[in-house]
């Protein structure tokens, strides 16, 4: 069975954790090893010598189906968002559950281990197969960090947006967004107003950004109050025994007057620099900046110019020697990713917490998703795919890419979500969606046998 020593390792993974041996922080440094190392490493060792100018036609249509795949979940989380009860501050962290899946360390794992055998060739497709999934981690991190999504799980806990047993309340189809947004604009309903809760679909992000940072400041100005409070104190005696000598209540003068070049400064700031302007427009795409995106955009290049690509691999029709070793540094980093990706991953399931009872948790919604994510959008990927070999997209003998096209349909969600969601939550707290995560996980040890 293909996919039993990937089960061993999670299973390894799941033991380290629960014996605390595998600590958070050690897992942490491993995961910046797995992403920053050792799948680059993988992606580059595979990407050149699978990759020629006969095959690189499969990148469109595997970006294609990606976008695609991200775009039919995020429909299944607004779907469910509406018809079924999800906590208030979970709206948002639904809809990406749904629309991110896990297309990282676990597709890599197995494909690598399910095309070692037939009917698939086990001297080429395995390669590459962990090309073809290197395409949908692109799409994956162009999606979750550059489009904002990761940013937009701080929209369930906002100011405005209840928490813990108070996020629990039930709310009618006519206070959820898009029944909200029929009621007002098609029924002509008047929607209750809700001061405890804030759409996630109409929330303006620069507001949020904007709000946050009064927050931080606030926080400074509170600190700095506090030291002047405990210098005021030190003074207020003396302060006392001037305003009981002087019995006429006089304008206190400045004892300090600021100059007018200062005041000026102050109020007519000169505009920016160009370059920290542009700096700060270009932000948002250096998150695109990636270890793994770099790698792919450097070994594409290279797998398709032969006398590069004999650096690396044995070509045929390059004017350079073969570079029969120059892979192996890269093979060797590579074979380590999928092996510490599953014990990363057991891990995490080992620090799942659930504390309050299962039966508070939105059953139904979680079976949704579940249902959504790992039969649903798998059936619906097969036909997609189906559709581009009749179409002459994908050829009918690209046994690799029809299969990692159609596996990765059916991955459950990104464990990223539960890092970034930790990070905004206010609580500290997020049982819900590591019910969900749970629940996903353990349905895809049936739906991938």
């Amino acid at each position: 069975m293909p996919l039993l020593k990937t089960y061993i390792a999670i299973s390894v993974g799941y033991l380290l954790a629960q014996r605390r041996l595998f600590s958070a922080d050690a897992s942490t440094g491993a995961s910046q090893v797995f992403k920053n190392i050792c799948l680059p490493a993988l992606i580059f060792s595979n990407v050149v010598p699978a990759f020629t100018s006969s095959n690189i036609s499969a990148l469109g249509p595997l970006f294609s189906i990606a976008f695609t795949y991200v775009g039919i979940g995020f429909l299944f989380g607004l779907l469910i968002r509406e018809f079924f009860y999800v906590p208030r501050n979970f709206w948002q962290g639904i809809v990406v559950l749904c629309g991110m899946s896990n297309w990282g360390n676990l597709p890599s794992a197995i494909v690598s281990s399910i095309m070692t055998d037939s009917p698939i060739n086990p001297d080429a497709d395995p390669e590459l197969g962990i090309s073809y999934v290197a395409v949908f981690i692109v799409t994956y991190h162009f999606v979750f960090w550059i489009t904002g999504v990761a940013r937009s799980l701080s929209w369930d806990y906002l100011p405005d947006v209840p928490q813990n047993s108070e996020a629990e309340r039930l709310y009618s189809w006519k206070e959820k967004p898009i029944g909200g947004f029929i009621a007002r604009r098609i029924r002509r309903k008047r929607v209750p107003s809700r001061s405890s809760s804030v759409n996630p679909e109409n929330v303006n992000i620069e507001a949020d950004l904007e709000r946050s940072e009064q927050k931080n400041a606030k926080l400074e100005m509170d600190d700095t109050s506090s030291s002047m409070e405990a210098y005021d104190d030190s003074r207020q005696p003396s302060v006392q025994h001037e305003i009981s000598s002087t019995s006429p209540i006089q304008p206190v003068p400045r004892s300090s007057p600021v100059p007018e070049s200062v005041e000026t400064s102050a109020t007519h700031m000169p505009p920016p620099p160009f370059l920290q302007r542009l700096k700060k427009a270009l932000q948002p795409a250096s998150a695109a900046v990636t270890p793994i995106t770099c790698t792919l955009v450097i070994s594409v290049p290279v797998s398709l110019i032969p006398d590069l690509k004999a650096l690396f691999t044995p070509v045929t029709g390059g004017q350079i020697g073969q570079g029969r070793t120059g892979n192996h540094r890269s093979e060797f980093l590579g074979n380590m990713a999928v092996p510490l990706s599953l014990i990363i991953l057991g891990a995490s399931f080992a620090r799942l917490k659930i504390s309050r009872p299962f039966s508070g948790l939105p059953i139904m919604a979680m079976i949704a998703a579940a249902v959504a994510k790992m039969i649903v959008l798998p059936i619906i990927g097969i036909f997609v795919v189906q559709a581009m070999v009749r179409d002459r997209l994908i050829a009918k003998d690209a046994l690799a890419e029809r299969f990692v096209a159609m596996f990765l349909s059916g991955t459950p969600a990104a464990v990223n979500q539960l890092i970034v969601s930790n990070l905004y939550s206010t609580t500290g707290e997020v049982d819900t969606l590591s019910a969900f995560l749970l629940v996903q996980y353990v349905g895809m040890l049936f739906s991938s046998t």
